[in-house]
């Protein structure tokens, strides 16, 4: 996986945003970092303008972006995310995002993933 690291701009330091690029023409290495030793992930695909409004989660969240732009908010900012983008997300905080022109397709893990964009 050929990986670059460019940490994006966050106010708050609860979790962390990574613009990289992440080969996704073959999702194996991938996938196989973002699975749990038991368990599984998930693929969302979100249409245009569906929005997951103001939540928490019980558990960490790692989340890469496949396909398509998604505007990530959280209680100090926003960012649109794009693909390549992995976000780290710790347990209980508060966010949200909306799937913008075109909608958007991507993997959470339930779980912290040591990725390598996160070095």
């Amino acid at each position: 996986m050929n990986v670059h690291v460019t940490p994006a701009p966050a106010a708050d330091r609860d979790f962390r945003i990574f613009s990289t690029e992440v080969d996704t023409s073959n999702l194996r290495p991938l996938l196989e970092r973002l699975l749990p030793d038991q368990g599984s992930i998930e693929v969302q695909r979100d249409v245009e303008g569906k929005e997951h409004a103001w939540h928490t989660h019980q558990t960490d969240e790692t989340l890469v972006i496949l396909e398509g732009r998604v505007r990530f908010y959280w209680d100090q900012g926003e960012q649109v995310c794009t693909p390549g983008t992995v976000i780290s997300l710790p347990a209980g905080t508060m966010h949200g995002s909306v799937a913008l022109e075109g909608g958007a397709t991507y993997l959470i893990a339930f779980h912290s993933v040591d990725l390598p964009q996160h070095a």
